[in-house]
């Protein structure tokens, strides 16, 4: 029985120790230099054909160990997409908050080589981690324009920047004006940090008391935007709303407070266009094994236990 243990102990100290060298491996590489996202918008006009694919995700929080390790993870997944070689990823949005504390550069120079990892380019939206501080101009001087619209193939993006929440008038014109340019694509999508409505019913966050909020949304159905992406809340949800698609994807990497069932999980999400249609798919991620067992178990467990015993007044 003790032989039993030690064995048992010495496997669990092996996956422990595995799941959590590549992050120190992370933290050991040199700084690595990426392109703008205004370079990367610019390598996709001349992309042809109207059968592609794009990957999202948001809340990836790098400079944070646990949140580095659980990207790593999900980095590892995501560039198994084209293994079979039959829908070409053309680039990877990420909806903000790509850095962990008040915009520290150090975060910046952990997200680039980040980003570096990844098959395809990545895209950055301005989160509000990544705006404090004057963290924008580590975001200006790494990643460039925090608002801009392009193109690929036959659909049309446009990237708002929205970190405060609130959308101006200046931005309400100029986004009218990018959905006005589109309308001969077939496809048209929005990436913010901020969603314009929450899609979870718990939540704290509730911008739809906000004018904006319905403005907004507005907009977009009498445009016929075919989906609107945003993070910072640390979960999956979407819901269809006046013909419009949302997407709430904030699962990146940092650690979710919500339970998986309600959608507190790892995630990212694989868009594929199609001509006339398109569709998308959830990739779950199991964390790293480190990250399970001094985490997303006790995670579990707290809901689980509070399910059975606060559920309907069980005992209170």
């Amino acid at each position: 029985m003790k032989r039993l243990a030690v064995i048992l102990s010495a496997i669990f100290l092996f996956l422990f120790l595995h799941s959590l060298s590549p992050v120190i491996w992370l933290y050991a590489k040199k700084d690595v230099a990426q392109p703008s996202n205004q370079e990367i918008a610019a390598s996709l006009r001349d992309n042809t054909g109207s059968h592609f694919g794009f990957i999202v995700f948001g809340d990836n929080h790098a400079g944070f160990i646990f949140t580095d390790s659980a990207f790593l993870k999900m980095v590892r997944v995501m560039n198994r997409e084209y293994r079979f070689k039959k829908l070409p990823i053309d680039f990877v949005m990420n909806l903000g908050d790509a850095t962990f504390y008040k915009g520290r550069e150090p975060d910046y120079l952990v997200y680039n080589k980040l980003r570096s990892l990844i098959k395809w380019p990545v895209m950055t939206a301005l989160g509000n981690h990544d705006y404090v501080n004057g963290g924008w101009r580590h975001f200006k001087k790494h990643l460039g324009a925090s608002e801009f619209s392009f193109s690929d193939r036959n659909s049309s993006f446009m990237v708002l920047n929205n970190n405060i929440t609130d959308v101006t008038e200046e931005q309400f014109a100029w986004l009218e004006s990018q959905l006005k340019e589109s309308a001969s694509y077939k496809h048209r999508f929005i990436f913010m940090h901020k969603a314009p409505m929450s899609l979870y019913q718990q939540s704290w966050y509730r911008p739809e008391f906000s004018p904006w909020s319905y403005r907004l949304m507005k907009l977009c159905e009498e445009y016929k935007v075919d989906a609107v992406f945003a993070g910072h809340e640390h979960m999956f949800q979407e819901r269809t709303l006046g013909g419009v698609k949302y997407f709430m994807s904030g699962g990146g990497g940092i650690l979710s407070q919500i339970p998986e069932a309600e959608g507190g999980y790892l995630h990212y999400i694989v868009v594929r266009v199609n001509g006339d249609y398109w569709d998308y798919e959830i990739r779950k991620v199991f964390p790293p094994f480190w990250e399970f067992v001094t985490y997303y178990m006790w995670k579990e467990a707290f809901y689980g236990l509070k399910y059975i015993f606060f559920k309907d007044g069980l005992l209170l």
